[in-house]
């Protein structure tokens, strides 16, 4: 989990559910008080949908406080789905519109403008999903010199990193001639044990 989930981003996310949580409040009350008042079946299933939206804020609520995945998720889910249902009645009733005047661009927008403050919500909860779940954007990317697993092969690239002085080069010339005359030594001792032999 980030530092972010224990800092601004699960205080937006509870500041979110509240301001979602007053909104249900505020939608059921209206829906109540039509649906006495008229007996209009939409006002029920205003009502009802309400009640459930209610209980989707809990659940993100309790997402939030639990730091639970599958409960921030289905919030997710079911907000965007709403948003969607939305634009597209949205856009049915903007093309019904037979005439378009100042007070009704005023009333077209308006819910427009809810979806994309909604949306807003949704994409702040979205961060604080991604930082519950350990997510962190890819680092941009940078060269650095090829990784081997062999010991000589990252002697040997080292080498060929490192430029070589002149201590290096006598050293290494000095080694060179150690190994020549005892490679010497060791031929001649070989050519003495086969004269013997063939003796």
């Amino acid at each position: 989990m980030g530092s972010n989930s224990d800092g601004y981003l699960v205080l937006c996310a509870y500041c979110i559910a509240l301001l979602d949580f007053i909104s249900a409040v505020l939608f059921a009350i209206i829906s109540g008080v039509v649906f006495s008042k008229h007996g209009n079946w939409s006002a029920l299933v205003a009502l009802i949908f309400t009640i459930f939206w209610m209980l989707i804020i809990i659940i993100l609520l309790a997402g939030i406080y639990r730091r639970q995945l599958g409960l921030v998720r289905f919030w997710l889910v079911f907000t965007c789905l709403g948003i969607l249902l939305d634009g597209v009645i949205l856009l049915y009733g903007l093309t019904l519109a037979i005439s378009v005047n100042w007070e009704g661009v005023k009333i077209t927008v308006l819910p427009f403008v809810g979806l994309a403050v909604e949306m807003t919500f949704v994409y702040i909860i979205y961060l604080f999903y991604l930082d519950m779940i350990g997510y962190s954007p890819p680092a941009p990317p940078h060269k650095e010199p090829q990784r081997v697993k062999s010991g000589s092969e990252v002697n040997h690239h080292e080498e060929r990193e490192k430029p070589l002085d002149r201590k290096d080069l006598k050293r290494m010339e000095k080694q060179a001639k150690e190994r020549m005359k005892r490679d010497k030594a060791a031929i001649k001792q070989l050519q003495k044990q086969m004269r013997k032999g063939t003796n």
